[in-house]
C-alpha cells in the first residue's frame, strides 16, 4: 500500500485508518506497524516543514516494511535521545530500521517480522 498524505495534525490518524484495510496481511503485528507508522508520520509533521509525506507499507516473506518519506532535510539521530520517545519505539519494536535520502526526500524505514 503507498499513500501521498497531507502534512498536518490529522495525518497519523489518517494513516492508521487507510492501514485498515491491508490488516489481515499484517497480523499478527498489526498493532506494531500502526505504532512505527503513526511515530514515522508524526516526526514528519513535527520536525519538517513539508506539505505532504509519502507512506509505503508492503507485506511479504513474513516480514512487513514501512517507509515514510518526506521533503525535509533529513536528521542524524541525538544521543542521548533529545528527540522524544519515537524512535526508542521504533528500535523496540523493528528488527531493522534506517534512513536514507532519495533524492529530493527523506526516507526513514523500518522492517517487523511477522
Amino acid at each position: 500500500m503507498t499513500l501521498q498524505i497531507e502534512a498536518n495534525v490529522e495525518a497519523p490518524s489518517l494513516t492508521r485508518s487507510r492501514l485498515a484495510s491491508i490488516r489481515q496481511s499484517l497480523e499478527p503485528r498489526y498493532e506494531d506497524v500502526l505504532l512505527v507508522v503513526s511515530e514515522l508520520v508524526s516526526n514528519c509533521v513535527r520536525h519538517t516543514d513539508t506539505d505532504d509525506i509519502a507512506v509505503h507499507v508492503e507485506a511479504n516473506n513474513g516480514h512487513v516494511r514501512v517507509e515514510v518519506s518526506d521533503r525535509g532535510p533529513g536528521f542524524t539521530p541525538s544521543t542521548p535521545r533529545r528527540d522524544g520517545l519515537g524512535l526508542t519505539i521504533i528500535e523496540k519494536l523493528a528488527e531493522n530500521w534506517g534512513m536514507a535520502p532519495a533524492g529530493d526526500s527523506f526516507t526513514v524505514w523500518a522492517e517487523l517480522k511477522l
